[in-house]
């Protein structure tokens, strides 16, 4: 959905920055009076500059595939803005805790089982929807107001047998977190590389290091 006209940006400089992202703080004026605080996520081109034709397509993937979802261990997708910045944002949640490392490291006694919980549920709904996450790791799972965990960014996110919904280029998320099978694969007999795939296996492999990191040390 289009948000024209109802977000504002608060401040130059993100507060969170990814590889092809950043992350800035705002606010939606919805229709009913209320100001809800958002996260505001500028997809940036290879350059790490402004945007280009297929950072646009890369912007308008993600927005697809997250607005299919409605669960509530998923971060939700409130729409597109095409005039807060020189080109379109995604708009979402923004939550005061942050990720959930920044989270148990103010709050050590939460309820780390219940946080894993809530993570699983989560993948266990993208997966029943035949979405690979591709990039599962603490830095993406955010914990709401109420201390529920919400799995955020879908830009590297694929529908399974959907047609230009597949991973963008070689993307296949962090490597700490990353599945061994993803690695780069080189044929030494055929002398060219073989370009790894995210699966829900490869999902299920970053979740359980995201558990690990997770529990009590």
């Amino acid at each position: 959905p289009s948000l024209q006209g109802a977000v504002l940006l608060e401040g130059q400089y993100p507060f969170a920055v990814g590889g092809n992202s950043h992350v800035y703080k705002g606010k939606l004026f919805r229709s009913n009076g209320r100001t809800t605080q958002v996260a505001i996520k500028m997809i940036l081109s290879d350059g790490g500059f402004g945007q280009s034709s297929d950072s646009f397509r890369r912007l308008q993937r993600e927005a697809y595939i997250w607005e299919q979802f409605k669960h509530e261990n998923l971060v939700p997708f409130f729409g597109i803005s095409y005039d807060v910045a020189p080109w379109p944002v995604l708009v979402s949640p923004l939550y005061d805790f942050g990720h959930v490392g920044t989270f148990l490291k103010e709050h050590p006694t939460a309820n780390r089982p219940e946080i894993v919980l809530g993570v699983a549920s989560g993948v266990e709904y993208l997966h029943a929807n035949d979405v690979v996450h591709g990039d599962l790791k603490v830095s993406n799972v955010l914990v709401d107001n109420r201390g529920v965990p919400r799995i955020s960014d879908f830009g590297i996110s694929k529908i399974l047998n959907r047609c230009g919904f597949t991973t963008p280029r070689a993307n296949v998320g962090t490597l700490p977190y990353m599945a061994p099978e993803l690695f780069w694969i080189v044929n030494s007999d055929a002398h060219q590389e073989k370009f790894p795939s995210t699966t829900k296996s490869s999902d299920v492999y970053s979740f359980g290091l995201l558990a690990l990191e997770v529990r009590p040390s």
